[in-house]
């Protein structure tokens, strides 16, 4: 199990055939997204673009890559005119080796402002994400009295110092350990070639790039379903008591700790927690109410499912609870049994194949790639706070007679934005991650988005979402294109945790009220995919009307009627 096509025995020649594999492969992948990538370096690229496109290919993305002219970066950025400013790139990769560099004799903090300049003006022209690969340890500042030593660690400081949040930084130095330097830089290469590593080292350095590029997308887990005995602390509780599990950090305990320090992280930037465990719950709870040495504690976790049922079963209640589809679930278990038993119930699950040793694990993980977070968005911070909202709204819809009356005493507002500056990165997020309220799942690059929202002809606009537990914050997006009189839905999406409440009757409305004159004609057509199923039927609920077996619906405004939601309330921001 992991997202690394390359590693660190793989060669110049079998990153080649790769590239050629992927190449055919493209061609025939049918669903995908794409994305345009642009590579401005100081060093040859050649093998960097094809490990980048052999990795993207993998993972079912066919990307665009504009790679520049040797060591042009500079001019590049500067000019407006040039094929980097042309390219409408969705991600700006910048890769600067120290070995070209340093020689330069470039003072780190005039060279950070510079840089900086040069990104302030690409961005105004720009929407699209910069990532810069931060200058790489060298060979020759072991030592690290030696001035070589710290002018790379000014060098990257000062970079980090300067382009925050202009940039997302990449550091390159884990592989360089992983690989050793001798494996990394024969000098020949760094001058004959005018390489910034070995060949044989790309294919590991385009995929590490790659799989953050995709994390910054769409991160790969967004649940991680852990179980407790010998996997959250050392020992059986129901056999040890909570005294006696091992949490030492100095002995047996250790191993645990540090999983748990790594989940704790995770869930800091976004990845929910629950728990699927064989046990007794007030047993099991006692090791987190009596144990100081716990780094996770029980309120971390969104969903708790502990009992002596099935695994597999366990967990389709979470993903029932939490309105969550197996897409990007990862389950950790330290026993081979139940990763089997859950394998076979779920397919898509992730499912990691921990090693016998504890002490392996979070190296294991790491080395992945399935826990690469490339950037954390405002949506991400507190997201495990929004579904322990969304717990006290199941419990409180309990107390009414029925749904409709619980719906009714929400107090739903939605308040309507056109997409803008502000916006942006939050719809282009949606764009590429939501999957099951989502009409026709294009996944448009960053350009095309920004011509939809500049075109006066289209109707772009996206929804925060209110009610009396939390603000549920950017949830939809909608966008419709007009053309000789007659409406055509581009896209319409809506995050999970607001489906089945009427969001989406709010949002047609707004549109109908604020876009559509009386008689106009309104096209809509579902293109469905394999995890898009639960909006099949949603355009036929919501008055379009069905022309002919696979043909676009119709909606007619003043003739057809969508059933409004009266209870919530809805302005524009």
């Amino acid at each position: 199990m992991s997202k690394y096509i390359f590693d660190t025995n793989s060669t110049a020649a079998e990153l080649a055939r790769k590239l050629r594999d992927a190449k055919k492969a493209a061609s025939q992948i049918g669903e995908h997204s794409t994305l345009r990538v642009a590579v401005l370096a100081n060093f040859s690229t050649q093998y960097l673009v094809g490990s980048l496109f052999s990795s993207f290919v993998a993972h079912g993305i066919v990307p665009e890559i504009f790679e520049s002219s040797f060591d042009q970066w500079e001019l590049e950025l500067a000019n407006p005119d040039s094929q980097t400013n042309k390219s409408g790139a969705d991600y700006l990769l910048i890769a600067l080796s120290t070995v070209r560099l340093l020689p330069a004799n470039r003072e780190p903090a005039a060279f950070a402002a510079h840089l900086k300049q040069l990104l302030r003006e690409y961005k105004e022209r720009h929407r699209g994400e910069v990532v810069i690969v931060l200058p790489e340890s060298i060979r020759a500042g072991f030592d690290q009295s030696l001035s070589l030593s710290s002018i790379v660690r000014e060098l990257r400081h000062a970079l980090r110092d300067a382009l925050s949040g202009l940039a997302l930084f990449i550091d390159i130095d884990p592989l360089i350990m992983e690989f050793g330097f001798e494996k990394w830089a024969p000098v020949k290469y760094q001058f004959a070639g005018q390489f910034s590593c070995h060949p044989n080292c790309y294919g590991l350095m385009g995929n590490y790039i790659a799989n953050f590029i995709e994390s910054v997308q769409q991160r790969p887990i967004r649940l991680i379903i852990v179980d407790l005995d010998n996997t959250m602390w050392g020992g059986v509780v129901g056999d040890l008591g909570w005294e006696n599990v091992e949490l030492d950090k100095d002995g047996k305990g250790h191993p645990f700790l540090m999983l748990q320090l790594v989940l704790k992280r995770l869930k800091d930037t976004g990845a929910l927690l629950a728990i699927a465990s064989k046990n007794t719950d007030a047993v099991a709870r006692a090791v987190f109410d009596n144990r100081r040495e716990m780094i996770l504690k029980f309120d971390d976790f969104v969903a708790t499912e502990i009992n002596w049922e099935p695994k597999s079963a366990n967990i389709n209640k979470i993903l029932a609870d939490l309105n969550l589809t197996a897409t990007g679930i990862m389950f950790l278990d330290d026993s081979p049994f139940e990763r089997q038993e859950v394998g076979r119930v779920h397919a898509e699950i992730i499912i990691p194949e921990l090693p016998a040793d504890p002490n392996l694990w979070c190296e294991f993980l790491s080395k992945s790639g399935y826990l690469t977070v490339g950037k954390v968005g405002q949506a991400d911070i507190g997201k495990s706070q929004s579904y322990d909202s969304e717990k006290r709204r199941r419990e409180d819809a309990r107390t009414y007679r029925d749904y409709a009356q619980f719906l009714e005493n929400l107090d739903l507002a939605l308040t309507a934005h056109k997409v803008c500056d502000s916006n942006f990165d939050r719809v282009f997020e949606l764009l590429h991650k939501t999957n099951q309220f989502n009409l026709t799942t294009r996944r448009h690059t960053r350009q095309r988005l920004q011509e939809l929202i500049e075109d006066d002809s289209a109707f772009c606009c996206c929804y925060h979402l209110k009610d009396k537990y939390s603000d549920y914050g950017i949830i939809a997006a909608f966008i419709a294109v007009q053309d000789e009189g007659e409406w055509e839905i581009d896209t319409w999406l809506l995050s999970c945790r607001a489906m089945g409440r009427g969001v989406e009757n709010a949002i047609l409305d707004h549109f109908l009220t604020h876009a559509v004159s009386p008689g106009q004609k309104i096209v809509a057509t579902f293109i469905p995919t394999d995890k898009n199923a639960p909006v099949e039927k949603l355009l036929a609920t919501m008055g379009f009307a069905a022309t002919a077996p696979g043909q676009p619906t119709s909606f007619v405004s003043g003739v057809n009627q969508n059933p409004k939601a009266a209870y919530i309330s809805v302005t524009n921001g």
